[in-house]
């Protein structure tokens, strides 16, 4: 192993994530439009477009146009769930945050996105996965999920900690729930809430 002393320089962070993409008005459409990101810049003539977050957090995609069949998507490989696979080896798979996941699914839902399942929910995260225009298999994740959110809530309606009997009939409610309870559990405690 080198020695830091030898050679200070280090990696500092990301520049930017790179997706070829076969129509690049369509993509940019569905990464703008259905996902939120923001359009920065474009050159249709050199095939290239630069997004990123509203917020300005995190590296840049930049969307490169190419012909469809020099595409290798993204795509999921069992039982390797960590791993996509790309046709000539493993690549890392994209994960995005999300601050609401049921409503991110619910709006690419609506957009025809074609998407995998239901979103999962376990006790530290919620996540579902998802393809862009161009098959490329892309996770979302809400780090907290419903459990948390509902927890969240519950707690500050009732102005206390909710004991361990509650948060594990919370829990058990929360995990055994559909997409559609999950939202419906959301909207009575904000009603209460009003109340």
């Amino acid at each position: 192993m080198l020695s830091k002393k030898a050679n200070a320089a280090d990696v500092i962070g990301y520049c930017c994530l790179r997706f070829p993409v076969a129509n690049l008005r369509k993509s940019i459409d569905f990464y703008c439009d259905v996902l939120g990101y923001e359009l920065i810049s474009a050159d249709y003539a050199f095939g290239e477009a630069h997004i990123g977050l509203k917020n300005g957090i995190g590296p840049g995609i930049f969307l490169m146009e190419t012909k469809p069949e020099n595409i290798a998507s993204l795509k999921f490989v069992f039982p390797r769930s960590f791993f996509v696979a790309n046709g000539t080896g493993h690549v890392t798979m994209v994960e995005l945050l999300t601050n609401d996941l049921l409503a991110l699914h619910e709006r690419m839902k609506q957009a025809g996105v074609h998407m995998d399942k239901e979103p999962v929910f376990t006790k530290e995260f919620g996540y579902f996965t998802f393809y862009d225009p161009d098959g490329h298999y892309i996770r979302a994740v809400e780090e907290r999920g419903v459990y948390f959110d509902l927890k969240q809530k519950m707690s500050s309606t009732l102005k206390r900690d909710l004991t361990e009997h509650e948060n594990q009939l919370l829990w058990g409610l929360c995990e055994k729930a559909s997409v559609e309870q999950q939202k419906f559990l959301s909207s009575i405690i904000l009603e209460i809430r009003g109340s």
